[in-house]
């Protein structure tokens, strides 16, 4: 019971770095600009694909 209290703290204290850091916000812009600047159709080819 322990390790896994200390192990969910672990892994919010590595969220708050990643969120302090801007890390996951490049993370984030990164995986989705792949589609942002091409126009729509791009878009809407990425949005699709799922």
């Amino acid at each position: 019971m322990l390790s896994a209290f200390l192990a969910a703290i672990v892994a919010l204290a590595l969220l708050w770095h990643g969120v302090r850091d801007g890390g996951l916000v490049r993370l984030a812009t990164d995986a989705a600009s792949h589609g942002a600047g091409g126009g729509i159709v791009p878009l809407l080819k990425d949005v699709l694909g799922y």
